[in-house]
């Protein structure tokens, strides 16, 4: 599919939203749940961030805001297809199975941006740590 990432946000902005996403994982139980925040946040943030693929050799473009949702989204149907199925149950499913809420997609949402955020962090890190590499043995 020829993935690739384009304006890809400074990494000051990239680890700060990431830290915040994850701190309100844990503060929304007792203090407002910022999500929506958030998710504005990481529009601007994220304005000029793309992802270019390939598929039938035709080259397609993705806002990286859309690809979020989008793998959210399809997280969350399967998310409904495994507690239909009995892989497990939530408290209100337990007599009947029911839909998942549909607020979840926005959890979903925002833990992929952050698994997103750490490994294109990590690809930053390395490809710098292997040009160093590559200036010592020259």
């Amino acid at each position: 599919m020829k993935l690739q990432i384009v304006g890809w946000p400074h990494p000051i902005l990239t680890v700060g939203i990431s830290l915040l996403i994850y701190m309100n994982f844990f503060t929304h139980h007792y203090l407002p749940d910022l999500r929506w925040v958030l998710m504005l946040l990481l529009l601007i943030v994220f304005i000029r961030t793309f992802v270019s693929f390939e598929v039938l050799g035709k080259k397609y473009r993705m806002p990286m805001v859309l690809s979020f949702f989008l793998i959210g989204f399809f997280i969350w149907i399967a998310e409904n297809i495994s507690t239909f199925l009995g892989a497990w149950r939530y408290p209100d499913q337990d007599q009947a199975w029911r839909i998942v809420h549909i607020g979840k997609i926005s959890s979903w949402f925002l833990l992929v941006v952050i698994s997103v955020i750490i490994v294109g962090q990590l690809k930053r890190v390395k490809s710098t740590d292997q040009e160093i590499s590559d200036k010592d043995n020259s």
